[in-house]
């Protein structure tokens, strides 16, 4: 087993570490996890917990808003700031009035979100392996012409 400083070494590093798309796909993760696990917590009527796990989600989400691109996004950009100001809202009504209602729709927009993002992250990436192969493949052309 890793002592608590190792895994939070390891988290720091690869974060980090880790391109710009792949932390977005990250935070959307970890939003979900925390609107699930605030979730619990109203079921179990934990109602520190429920505060805590809901800010959390509030957390990443305005980091999210905070990582637009509000001059380059054009639209898209001022549509994702329109969808988190109304995911913070609803998170805010979830944490006074303890109902799951509110995290359940939000927790499928950050999915549909999540989802979206993760096609644009993985198309990214066999782009950019395509590239490294016919790199690869120039370089090794032009090393038996040496």
């Amino acid at each position: 087993m890793y002592n608590n400083g190792h895994a939070k070494y390891y988290q720091n590093n690869q974060i980090l570490t880790v391109k710009k798309s792949k932390l977005i796909l990250m935070m959307y993760d970890g939003a979900i996890r925390f609107a699930r696990e605030s979730i619990n917590k109203i079921r179990s009527k934990d109602i520190a917990g429920r505060g805590a796990y809901i800010r959390k989600t509030q957390d990443i989400i305005l980091e999210l808003m905070n990582s637009l691109d509000m001059e380059n996004g054009g639209e898209i950009a001022g549509n994702l700031s329109r969808l988190y100001l109304f995911m913070n809202r609803n998170l805010i009504m979830a944490n006074m009035q303890g109902d799951e209602k509110y995290i359940e729709d939000i927790i499928k927009i950050l999915t549909e979100l999540r989802d979206a993002w993760g096609i644009v992250v993985n198309n990214s990436y066999k782009n950019e392996q395509v590239a490294d192969d016919r790199a690869g493949y120039v370089e090794k052309k032009m090393a038996i012409r040496c």
